[in-house]
């Protein structure tokens, strides 16, 4: 969840976060027509990746937005969830050389609890990080409970009820504005997940998902001075993928794009992370919290990142995508 939420926002979403009595087709998806508008980014590379095109997203419902963590499968469809407790779905257009040019077919669902209620308000459905799991499901973690949920959206669609997800020691000390963010999918299943922080490092915990005991922190990750870290995927070959945000009035937004080896992360303790890539102005920036990796081609590696607009007119949905142009550990360069 952003610094930058204000008090008209919670006003409005009080009048646009129904209950699931309340809501009117609340057993179905919802079209939602998307409009895409090109941003430059100014460069041809920003760091170790290659700028491959930018949309700025605005969509005709007012539940469009706040995306705060998204997977983009090797199918090109790119699943979202938002912090008022909404699925969004939507398919990549690309043109013939692979840049990102539009997205077409989006549609919005409410999300579900354990008991297949959709969430009440917005501190029972802030959802902010998103990870697929090997076996096609999908898991979420939810920043102001700090609980981690599973939904098998393949079998499922958005109106199958949530399985609880692994619990985490310590998270009850987490701030309630800066805790679950990040989450990515071992292959083994098992999920890193990682708490926003502040400054200096914050805590990565690994959670299989059939451990019976709540998960310890495993290893902490050093944030850049002033950042927060928002968004974890897994990378083709091993290996994870990170964001980091960066905002100060006078100063601005800011992103980092980062790398942390499996090696790394099997170890434990303190994570030192390799920058891939650094987002600042003059650059277009705005308030990231979503990355997602995934192949293209026979070696290359995509990486999105989409910003969280709060559901604001002060902010905007801005979604980029980079390839890896020098290599990182267990990955092939494009």
């Amino acid at each position: 969840m952003s610094v930058w939420r204000c008090a008209v926002f919670a006003l409005a979403l009080l009048g646009c976060s129904p209950s699931a009595a309340e809501a009117p087709g609340v057993d179905q998806w919802v079209a939602v027509e998307v409009q895409s508008i090109p941003v430059d980014l100014g460069v041809v590379e920003a760091g170790r990746l290659r700028f491959r095109g930018g949309l700025a997203l605005s969509g005709d419902s007012a539940r469009f937005g706040g995306f705060s963590g998204i997977e983009v499968l090797e199918d090109g469809r790119l699943i979202a969830v938002t912090d008022a407790g909404d699925w969004f779905e939507a398919r990549l257009m690309l043109d013939e050389a692979g840049a990102l040019i539009g997205v077409e077919d989006g549609r919005i669902a409410f999300m579900r609890d354990e008991n297949g209620a959709a969430f009440s308000n917005k501190a029972a459905g802030d959802a902010e990080a998103l990870a697929q799991l090997p076996d096609g499901r999908f898991a979420v973690a939810f920043e102001q409970t700090q609980t981690i949920r599973i939904y098998d959206l393949n079998r499922d669609g958005p109106f199958g009820a949530a399985a609880p997800g692994p619990v985490l020691a310590g998270v009850a000390r987490l701030p309630p504005n800066a805790g679950l963010e990040a989450m990515a999918a071992n292959a083994d299943g098992a999920l890193i997940v990682g708490a926003e922080g502040g400054g200096g490092a914050t805590p990565l915990w690994r959670a299989p998902l059939q451990s019976a005991a709540p998960a310890q922190a495993h290893a902490r990750y050093r944030l850049a001075r002033g950042f927060s870290l928002t968004g974890l995927d897994a990378l083709p070959e091993g290996g994870f993928v990170a964001l980091e945000r960066f905002f100060a009035p006078i100063i601005g937004a800011r992103a980092r794009i980062t790398f942390i080896s499996a090696e790394a992360l099997e170890a434990g303790g303190l994570i030192e992370a390799e920058e891939l890539a650094l987002l600042r102005p003059p650059m277009p920036v705005d308030n990231f919290e979503g990355v997602a990796a995934v192949r293209t081609g026979e070696n290359g590696v995509r990486i999105y990142v989409i910003s969280d607009d709060n559901l604001t007119s002060r902010q905007r949905t801005l979604l980029y995508a980079f390839d890896l142009i020098e290599n990182v550990e267990g990955q092939a360069a494009n």
